[in-house]
């Protein structure tokens, strides 16, 4: 299980290295809600959780009308930022209304699929999220059109239940198990809590290089990589990595700094997967 959390305003702006320090693994956004409203502290939010390293996915509240002016300004707020985790629509009613719940489930499913659907041509994985009554008892929603549309689900569920004596797994990608979290960093009142069952922060990629390439001091070795991936060394001091992007691949220079005899593994930022070994002769 991946432990993550879900911020909006009412969070403010959390310190996210703190956030990363505690333990979170990913954060969950809020970016939009609707037709032209962008949360007020999303920009400056995705900004620092990615400085400090903290992988984030976003989430869009769904309104009645128009999905495709929905997707078009998530799409259009999101798009400055490097998003890892999935662009997810919530779907539930606002407090104090009904717009959706009285929509009936065909058609509430049909919006939320179609945003997903285009969240995913769009290039990012779409992710739907609602509670555990609207998906499984008052059935809102048709968890078995979703699942057969392949869409991930992140279900809110608030009990005595834990991640530690529980495992929803069965029923959700991702659990909102609790919505009076804390975590260091973050010094408001009540923080939704989340485990993932997937690691859909995981990029797939391809690398030339694996085992172990022997590097003279004063030469470079060079690896290919494709995919959205950072190289870096496990050990510090031995060698530098240059990055250079090419057309539909990255590059990267691997020069030594260390002294003969050396080696250090090389990783995908983030990753514990070493790819390849680079020996210092």
């Amino acid at each position: 299980m991946i432990k993550g959390i879900d911020i909006a305003r009412y969070q403010g702006n959390p310190d996210f290295r703190r956030v990363k320090a505690a333990g979170i693994q990913y954060a969950m956004l809020k970016a939009t809600e609707g037709v032209n409203y962008i949360d007020p502290c999303f920009k400056a939010n995705a900004a620092a959780a990615i400085s400090a390293g903290l992988p984030i996915g976003v989430y869009h509240f769904l309104r009645a009308g128009s999905v495709a002016d929905q997707v078009r300004d998530c799409l259009a707020a999101i798009k400055p930022y490097r998003i890892t985790w999935p662009v997810a629509v919530d779907v539930e009613d606002a407090p104090g209304t009904t717009e959706l719940s009285k929509l009936g489930r065909d058609k509430l499913t049909d919006m939320a699929i179609d945003f997903c659907l285009k969240i995913k041509a769009a290039g990012y994985p779409p992710m739907i999220y609602s509670n555990y009554n609207w998906l499984y008892v008052a059935k809102y929603l048709d968890v078995a059109r979703i699942k057969a549309a392949g869409i991930p689900i992140w279900m809110a569920w608030y009990s005595k239940a834990t991640p530690d004596n529980t495992d929803r797994s069965a029923l959700c990608d991702m659990w909102q198990y609790a919505s009076d979290g804390k975590a260091d960093g973050i010094t408001s009142d009540g923080l939704d809590m989340n485990v993932s069952y997937r690691d859909f922060g995981v990029v797939p990629y391809t690398c030339d290089t694996s085992g172990a390439v022997e590097i003279a001091k004063g030469s470079c070795y060079t690896a290919k990589t494709t995919g959205e991936i950072e190289l870096v060394a496990g050990t510090p001091g031995r060698v530098q990595i240059i990055r250079c992007i090419q057309q539909g691949y990255i590059l990267w220079h691997i020069v030594p700094i260390g002294e003969p005899g050396q080696d250090v593994g090389i990783y995908p930022q983030g990753r514990s997967e070493k790819i390849f070994t680079a020996k210092i002769k």
